[in-house]
């Protein structure tokens, strides 16, 4: 008869090995040759997601036309929502992740573009970076394929 202790160690032992193991495989070499992991990417979105709201309520409360287009509102809540998305499919690690990143850095280069047409406003470029910024991190975790 097998010893209870033995088995649950050995389990236990696995199942670490196995979080390890994952975690390690999803990991995307960044642009300076040091890794990428997937909760960098996670953290990329959220702060995307969040200067994304942020920039929305900040462009409500500007007087210019070019602040407050309902295509501009529209294209920051909707980057929004799809980063926050992204973020939760990589935290599930949901099988479909990338295909969400690929959507996420997509509509990220499309916001950042958007908001680096308002020149001359600190908190348009702070905006557009950060999209850029994400759709960078997406972009390496959609080619990895996972």
């Amino acid at each position: 008869m097998l010893d209870r202790r033995a088995v649950i160690g050995s389990g236990l032992s696995l199942a670490v090995g196995g979080i390890v193991a994952s975690n390690a495989a999803m990991a995307a070499p960044k642009r300076s040759g040091a890794m990428m992991t997937l909760d960098e990417c996670v953290d990329s979105c959220v702060a995307s997601h969040r200067m994304c709201l942020e920039t929305a309520r900040y462009c409500t409360e500007q007087g210019s036309s070019a602040h407050i287009e309902a295509s501009h509102i529209a294209l920051l809540l909707d980057c929004a929502e799809l980063c926050q998305t992204t973020a939760n499919s990589m935290l599930r690690r949901s099988p479909q992740h990338a295909l969400l990143c690929d959507a996420c850095a997509r509509m990220c280069e499309a916001c950042a573009r958007d908001c680096a047409k308002i020149a001359g406003d600190a908190r348009m470029q702070t905006c557009a970076q950060t999209c850029r910024d994400c759709a960078a991190s997406c972009k390496e975790m959609a080619s990895m394929g996972m």
